[in-house]
């Protein structure tokens, strides 16, 4: 008999506002082409001298009090913190990344060899650890908690950490990982993941979104950005066009990319179509695909997952156990709990082994040390085939979301 269904519950997409540049700082490129000398306000040493005129000088622009890239409302596409600055960039550490991390008090009795961990093939080269955190969603995913769910995490041998700029712990994200580095975990094992969302799409805003967002974190670089869902800005600015909004931020995730500010790219929430759009640029290949994904997704989510599979796009699952109001009644599903009992394992580490066995990585999200160390406990266990099939036959009509998020609905 497969598992009965859950009561549904969704819970609303997050959106945060659009960061727009006061009206004096809204056109730099404008601004310098209108300037009656190139090198009116100029400051001695700093970079290439076209960069400056129209009220914009080096000291305004490159001092690197207001960020690692200086102002970043002095740049754009032409006109970069390196080309007028005449520096590459530097990594500015917030004065709480100083401060030494230590971890919880059990941490030390929960490791797990990062090595026990697969790692998934991209694209684009290298690979992505199959299990993961994700720092959405919760009380320990807020303010300094979060910094100490990242550290506990990475010492304990997680090595790939899943964020987004509508979590709004960017900082406290990017401080865990600095201090976990300080305290002997190489920068270059760890995985760390956020995302873009729709009212940072298109070109110029997208550009403003890397440099701010490397800020916020103070990284050098992030593993993985992702699109987080197919929408368009709402706030009347000139991308319009569903199409030609996720382009234009294609384009400028590229390029960042070529800067090597990112290290791979991909989408979340994206169907077929929306993929294929993508694509259909030519340039750096879609990595990662991060969709809804448990034994209840309804139909749609399941092909989706195949599309991406047939090509060598890597998935990524979110709600493996259910959203925060739905979990408890996920797990203790008597046939989870009964395979569980069979392996020795708990119902949520069934519900992961069951994706990472379709070749899907998992970002179970939580601020205690055991159950990290729990959701990291799922590879030396395997569900048989009838486990898999049970699991696999849900029927169509107990199917449901736990997030309203539906793969190629948006135009």
């Amino acid at each position: 008999q497969a598992p009965r269904a859950c009561a549904q519950g969704r819970a609303p997409s997050a959106a945060v506002g659009p960061m727009a540049p006061p009206p004096a700082l809204a056109a730099p490129a404008l601004r310098r082409l209108l300037a009656s000398a190139v090198l009116a306000g100029f400051a001695s040493g700093r970079g290439d001298p076209e960069c400056w005129g129209g009220g914009l000088t080096g000291d305004f622009c490159c001092d690197t009090k207001k960020g690692q890239t200086g102002d970043i409302q002095c740049w754009d596409g032409d006109y970069t913190f390196e080309r007028c600055c005449g520096a590459s960039v530097p990594m500015q550490r917030s004065p709480l990344s100083t401060r030494p991390g230590v971890a919880s008090y059990d941490v030390a009795q929960l490791l797990v060899a990062p090595s026990s961990v697969p790692g998934l093939p991209l694209l684009g080269g290298g690979s992505m650890p199959i299990a993961g955190i994700g720092m959405c969603c919760r009380p320990g995913a807020n303010g300094d908690a979060a910094r100490q769910a990242v550290l506990d995490y990475l010492l304990m041998g997680g090595r790939h950490i899943d964020d987004a700029t509508v979590y709004k712990n960017h900082a406290q994200v990017g401080e865990g990982i600095r201090q976990a580095v300080a305290a002997g975990v190489p920068r270059s094992d760890i995985f760390l993941t956020t995302k873009i969302n729709p009212p940072h799409f298109g070109f110029e805003t997208a550009t403003d979104w890397v440099a701010r967002s490397l800020q916020e974190l103070g990284m050098e670089y992030i593993d993985l950005v992702l699109l987080h869902w197919a929408a368009v800005p709402t706030d009347g600015r000139a991308c319009k066009d569903p199409k030609q909004c996720r382009q234009e931020t294609w384009l400028a995730l590229q390029r960042a990319k070529a800067k090597g500010q990112i290290r791979h790219l991909g989408a979340s929430n994206f169907g077929e179509r929306q993929i294929s759009e993508l694509l259909a640029l030519g340039g750096a290949p879609v990595e990662a695909n991060q969709i809804e994904y448990h034994p209840w997704v309804p139909e749609l989510h399941l092909q989706t997952a195949e599309f991406c599979h047939r090509h060598g796009i890597v998935v990524t699952a979110y709600g493996s156990m259910g959203s925060a109001g739905s979990a408890a009644q996920m797990v203790t599903q008597d046939e989870l709990q009964e395979m569980g009992r069979a392996h020795g394992k708990t119902a949520g580490q069934v519900l992961l082994r069951w994706a990472v066995q379709r070749n899907v990585s998992v970002i179970p999200g939580t601020s205690n040390p055991n159950h990290m160390s729990e959701n990291l406990r799922i590879f030396d266990f395997s569900l048989n085939a009838q486990d898999m099939a049970m699991l696999d036959s849900i029927p169509s009509d107990q199917r449901f979301l736990h997030f309203d998020h539906w793969p190629d609905k948006a135009e």
